[in-house]
């Protein structure tokens, strides 16, 4: 099973990302604004960015469509979920 979800995204048809995931371009230009950032973004194919663990974003394509690769990150694989579950046990120190 892929660990991301390739997406076209269309003008005016913005795309929330969750914190911990990776925005890959592979066509089109995208415009990215991030909570709490003071600078918006604008990437094109071939270029990446990793949404912060402090918040959320939103994409959005600019002159057309943009094809957007949005791998999900380590919080939903298997050994991330059991880290934050032993994390949570009182007097449980977790390694990364």
């Amino acid at each position: 099973m892929p660990n991301f979800d390739t997406l076209l995204l269309q003008l005016n048809q913005p795309l929330a990302a969750a914190r911990g995931a990776e925005l890959r371009v592979e066509s089109g230009t995208v415009w990215i604004t991030a909570n709490g950032v003071a600078d918006d973004l604008f990437l094109s194919a071939g270029e990446s960015y990793r949404v912060p663990r402090a918040g959320k974003v939103v994409v959005q394509a600019v002159r057309g469509t943009a094809r957007v690769r949005v791998s999900r990150g380590e919080r939903f694989t298997l050994a991330a979920m059991a880290r934050r579950w032993f994390a949570a046990l009182p007097g449980v120190v977790v390694q990364r």
